[in-house]
């Protein structure tokens, strides 16, 4: 999903150069799993890079970052330290895509669904295709 995500969101061209980097706050399951096949990954002709940070002041620049909903409570941290980077901030908590994520997986009737904040990713200087957003639940 986050490499569908990747290819759905137009970056800014200051987010264009050097590897795609996917950031994942303290989940060492995913950053493990996306790790282990980030090498076969090219977004374009860019490379696919994971990083892991341990916590929210550790966090450089990332083209998206994925905040377990475990961790969802230190959103506001997250999105402080970011700034204004061209991040695209992806969660899974109930409620976080109205609270400023730009992406947040939800379960619906049991099926895996998200929700699309467009204002919060527009506001990093990042544009979303209009397929992506009709697959999504678009929120505000």
């Amino acid at each position: 999903m986050m490499m569908n995500f990747a290819k759905g969101m137009q970056w800014p061209a200051s987010a264009s150069k050097g590897n795609f980097i996917i950031g994942i706050l303290e989940y060492p399951p995913l950053a493990s799993e996306l790790q282990s096949v980030s090498g076969k990954l090219k977004l374009g002709n860019r490379k696919v890079e994971i990083r892991e940070f341990e916590t929210p002041d550790a966090i450089s620049e990332c083209h998206i970052l994925f905040i377990p909903a475990y961790k969802a409570k230190r959103l506001p941290d997250v999105l402080a330290k970011i700034g204004n980077f061209a991040t695209l901030v992806v969660t899974n908590k109930i409620d976080y895509a109205k609270k400023g994520a730009g992406i947040n997986f939800v379960l619906i009737g049991g099926k895996l669904k998200y929700e699309i904040n467009s204002k919060a990713i527009e506001k990093r200087g990042v544009k979303i295709s209009s397929d992506l957003k009709g697959m999504g639940i678009l929120v505000e």
